[in-house]
């Protein structure tokens, strides 16, 4: 039970300081990063993708201290741009998992 509760405190912490971290990023970068956020969180199966979450977020850092557009970090299609992140994170995928299935079930009534 102590491994249960120092999880969810962790990962309760974890996701706090990303919300922290994303505060701090100056215009426009934070409300970007919201943005993605927002979007990437709707295909994540849980606390695991936060590993995607915060390679996003350095990303942003980075280039906000270094003063690169918005656009040059994104492109020109966000939905694009978050489709390509999230395939690094497969296992954290929810729709990933349901394509598997499907794909699975195809071939078993196929073959």
């Amino acid at each position: 039970m102590p491994n249960f509760l120092k999880k969810i405190l962790g990962d309760k912490q974890r996701y706090r300081n990303f919300k922290k971290d994303t505060d701090a990023l100056p215009q426009p970068y934070d409300e970007a990063m919201k943005a993605i956020e927002k979007y990437m969180w709707n295909f994540a199966k849980g606390e695991g993708f936060m590993d995607a979450l915060e390679a996003v977020l350095h990303m942003f850092q980075e280039s906000s201290a270094e003063n690169v557009p918005v656009e040059n970090i994104i492109g020109s299609d966000p939905v694009k741009f978050c489709d390509n992140i999230m395939a690094q994170y497969p296992n954290d995928l929810w729709i990933i998992t349901y394509q598997n299935k499907l794909r699975k079930q195809i071939k078993e009534i196929t073959d």
